[in-house]
């Protein structure tokens, strides 16, 4: 039996005032259980600006939909400002089909003035 390695990682900081969460990997049904739990933690905290960094995910399906709508839910009751970072075409597109996309506050790039960062 070999050694299996996640697909998928989340990666939190400080920048320009707001909490990142930069999502890698692909975001399926495995990502959703693991991830789910840690980035409702971390968005329960969160009091202020929150952005989700999706460039850096490469799969998205349902699961993984549910993992955002899930976080941004957590957001909301909590107080927090969400806004998302557009991932490429296809996550976009699963976004799209899935009929979320007016339930976030999209940005088409991470803004400049957070380019200097420290973790969260």
């Amino acid at each position: 039996m070999g050694v299996h390695e996640l697909a998928f990682t989340m990666r939190e900081r400080v920048a320009g005032g707001a909490v990142v969460v930069e999502l890698l990997g692909e975001l399926d049904i495995l990502a959703e259980q693991v991830l789910g739990p840690r980035l409702e933690a971390l968005v329960g905290r969160c009091r202020g600006d929150l952005v989700l960094d999706l460039r850096g995910v490469t799969f998205l399906d349902a699961s993984g939909v549910r993992l955002l709508l899930r976080a941004r839910g957590r957001a909301v009751r909590c107080g927090a400002r969400l806004s998302v970072v557009r991932g490429g075409a296809m996550v976009s597109k699963v976004i799209r089909i899935a009929g979320v996309e007016p339930a976030f506050v999209w940005l088409e790039e991470f803004p400049s003035a957070a380019l200097g960062s420290v973790p969260a």
